[in-house]
């Protein structure tokens, strides 16, 4: 029979926030804000669907492992979920009798699953508060430690989004670590391609970056060659990476060795690897962009912005009043809200084009 191994939830306040009433509190506090009641936020989330803007798709290295360990992987409408393939074995908890299951196949504490979040929306960067897809810097969910990533935890507190993204330097290390584990599985081996760089050599580069040291013309190369692939991959859709290793960190792992009944002798005495009893569920939250909200009377060579950003929402209305905006008209004004279509960067500030 097949068992829930780990659940993965992610969350995007666009499609679950109805105007400034919220479904996560990510920031603190509601701001006076009437919240969701929980009959609201029932009906959002059965609305929800990932599926309209995020595909999560394995490498090509995963889908052997899944194939090797009798995994599946399972879409739903919040994420994924990775069961497995399990025989039923009894252990002892209180002094009773339970059923645990474990994995067919030993699951290696080792074995890391790894995944490419990809977007399938034009407008995804319009109402996301994500990094621009020019820069060279992803997101990294993990559930392994590491000095330069926020460890994604099996919590009950969702995180947010923007609290995984990692440096353009690791996310370089990052790529390549996956070109290198790809090339090392492939039959026929690509001549042309970023797993050729030594990684020690890439290790001495990214050293001479991060103090400020002149790179020489081949080591330039290199870079260049490696931002060309970053680049690459993240006008693909690819927004981040997600990787799960069945042993994690901070109380992550996805299975634990558990004594259970020896059918001969009937004493629990058998160490049996078996999946947890709640499986791990880990969920992340993408932000919604706030804008400013710049609308134009073209009639009557207007032009009024909002003196506030304002969230940007699939559902609901964020109310605008003429004393929201600048400069502020004599006359009454229907100010509707922006779709996100039409957005301009100017220095750091985003606007939302209305014409009225």
């Amino acid at each position: 029979m097949y068992k829930t191994l780990f659940n993965i939830n992610i969350y995007h306040s666009y499609f679950l926030d109805e105007g400034e009433r919220t479904f996560f509190e990510l920031n603190g506090g509601n701001n006076g804000i009437t919240p969701l009641t929980d009959e609201e936020k029932k009906r959002l989330e059965e609305q929800y669907d990932i599926s309209k803007f995020l595909s999560i798709q394995p490498t090509k290295e995963t889908k052997k492992s899944l194939k090797n360990y009798r995994l599946l992987l399972r879409n739903h409408k919040k994420g994924i979920r990775v069961v497995s393939e399990t025989l039923e074995v009894i252990a002892e908890e209180g002094n009773q009798e339970v059923n645990r299951y474990s994995p067919i196949i030993t699951l290696s504490d080792s074995l890391t699953l790894t995944f490419y979040l990809k977007v399938d929306h034009p407008y995804f960067e319009n109402f996301s508060n994500i990094i621009e897809k020019k820069e060279q810097q992803l997101y990294y969910l993990s559930n392994k430690s590491s000095s330069t990533i926020n460890l994604f935890e099996t919590i009950s507190e969702i995180k947010k989004w923007s609290l995984f993204l990692i440096s353009d330097n690791e996310t370089r290390k990052l790529l390549h670590q996956l070109e290198s584990e790809k090339e090392f599985d492939t039959i026929t081996p690509n001549l042309v391609t970023i797993a050729n760089i030594e990684a020690s050599e890439l290790d001495v580069i990214e050293s001479k970056i991060i103090n400020a040291i002149p790179l020489n013309e081949e080591e330039q190369k290199v870079i260049d060659t490696i931002n060309s692939f970053v680049k690459r991959i993240k006008n693909s859709g690819v927004i981040g990476i997600v990787q799960i290793q069945i042993s994690g960190d901070n109380n992550t792992n996805l299975t634990e060795e558990v004594l259970v009944k020896n059918e001969q002798t009937q004493l629990f005495d058998v160490p049996k690897q078996c999946l947890l009893e709640e499986f791990p569920q880990f969920a992340i939250c993408i932000e919604n962009r706030s804008t400013f909200w710049r609308y134009t009377k073209k009639s009557e060579n207007l032009v009024m912005t909002t003196s506030e950003e304002k969230p940007l929402t699939l559902n609901g209305r964020v109310e605008i009043d003429k004393q929201d905006v600048s400069p502020q008209p004599q006359d009454d004004y229907y100010f509707p809200n922006p779709t996100p279509e039409s957005i301009k960067k100017e220095s750091q500030d985003y606007y939302s084009e209305v014409f009225i």
